[in-house]
């Protein structure tokens, strides 16, 4: 690896800024990774060079590090020392105390630093979230003579058990097809866990190959002390740039093929009636959510059903835009857009009491929210799916996978669905 040993410093306020100037970016990107892993408590968030649905996305690579303050106490609270705080914060949102109120809604925190590749540039920049500049310089300074050590990785047995049996899962989707015909909702993303007893260790390297197989958009590796999560999702929530509002749902999914073999399955996905139905579904559901805090008549379908190809499948994605009405504030738009309606179906609210009822395992981490908000307010917040979570104190490592049933679903091809998208996060346990 190449870096420049010259750092230029920025005074801005109170924050200071160091930029490293390097030539590979995948080199620089392991050594944030590993830099990064030495930290009980770390986000790095990776876009992996994936232009995103309209090409959207800001940072090739965001990282934070350390810990200066968590936030705590309930939903509101939370959102009220978000509105007050004017730093960086990363972390998640859950997807059931979000939505029961019944505690903290996940885990947020203040970083002590900041570090950022901008898309299409050659530098990193170390931003100063909080720290002392002395302990500050001397991070700067121990990041810059870092080196990556080789790793050996040991095997691991893993024995991912299923919480909902196959043939459970099919009585299931007739359960809810026919809640369907009934008009109780149109559509339910109904999902299902698989677990397995792990003992702790280095869970960096496993992330590593996920994100070698997957290249996700909105990749993501996090510790903190009670969870490890390794995160592929392909999926955008909500992004907030100045006073415009993006969500991009995904809505329908195929396997990807070879060569110009996809050019075809792209084309099959883009012309399935079912997964339009389904795409459109949740399309309308985002625009109606969007306009509790947008302007009237600026909430707009910037692109429906595009399609897009990513390593392993291919997805449906549509964007959905809206110009903020002024005094919005982050917690008014996660009240209105939480949780997101490609994880739950249509109505929202109707739908959210019969996964309830009809989920063996709660959701917890999986399909709620991972991302950051940066000091002027702007944030970028990804669906959580596509994900091993381990726990620490159950010593515990899960994965959930879930699929949209319509009145057209087939539930076998619903099964199907679920394993293919769970298939990769097997897998890379399987040294």
């Amino acid at each position: 690896m190449v870096l420049n040993s010259e750092i230029r410093c920025i005074y801005i306020s109170e924050m200071a800024n160091k930029e490293f100037y390097f030539e590979d970016l995948s080199q620089i990107k392991s050594k944030l990774y590993h830099f990064a892993n030495r930290f009980e408590h770390c986000n790095v968030y990776d876009s992996n060079e994936v232009q995103t649905a309209l090409g959207i996305n800001k940072y090739e690579c965001l990282v934070g590090l350390g810990l200066k303050k968590k936030l705590s106490g309930t939903t509101s609270e939370i959102f009220e020392q978000i509105k007050h705080s004017g730093r960086w914060i990363f972390g998640y949102f859950e997807y059931r105390d979000m939505i029961h109120h019944t505690g903290c809604p996940g885990f947020l925190y203040e970083p002590l630093v900041v570090l950022y590749i901008l898309n299409d540039t050659e530098v990193l920049v170390m931003q100063n979230n909080g720290m002392e500049d002395n302990d500050f310089a001397l991070m700067a300074s121990d990041f810059l003579n870092f080196t990556v050590s080789e790793q050996i990785v040991e095997p691991i047995s893993v024995d991912f058990k299923p919480q909902t049996s196959r043939a459970d899962y099919l009585k299931q989707v007739e359960v809810i097809k026919s809640d369907i015909v009934k008009g109780t909702y149109y559509e339910m993303n109904y999902c299902i866990e698989f677990k397995s007893e792990l003992g702790p260790r280095d869970f960096l390297p496993y992330f590593l190959r996920l994100n070698e197989k997957t290249a996700a958009p909105f990749a993501a590796y996090v510790k903190q002390p009670d969870y490890t999560v390794l995160c592929s999702s392909p999926e955008r929530f909500v992004l907030k740039n100045g006073n415009v509002l993006y969500s991009q749902p995904i809505k329908g999914t195929n396997k990807r093929l070879e060569g110009a073999e996809n050019a075809k399955q792209l084309e099959r996905l883009r012309n399935s009636e079912k997964e339009q139905a389904e795409n459109v579904m949740i399309v309308d559901l985002v625009r109606n959510d969007m306009s509790k805090v947008c302007e009237p008549g600026t909430v707009v379908v910037t692109e429906l059903f595009g399609t897009y190809a990513f390593k392993t499948v291919n997805h449906l994605i549509s964007t959905v835009t809206g110009q903020l009405k002024p005094a919005i504030d982050f917690g008014d738009m996660m009240w209105a857009l939480f949780p997101m309606g490609s994880m739950t179906g249509a109505p929202k609210t109707e739908v959210m009491k019969h996964i309830d009822a009809y989920e063996h395992a709660e959701r917890g981490v999986y399909s709620g929210c991972m991302g950051y908000i940066e000091p002027g307010g702007d944030f970028d917040f990804n669906v959580l799916i596509r994900s091993l979570v381990y726990d620490t104190l159950k010593s515990e490592i899960s994965y959930k996978v879930g699929s949209a049933i319509t009145f057209d679903s087939i539930a076998e091809e619903e099964y199907e669905e679920c394993i293919l998208k769970g298939n990769r996060l097997f897998e890379v346990m399987r040294y």
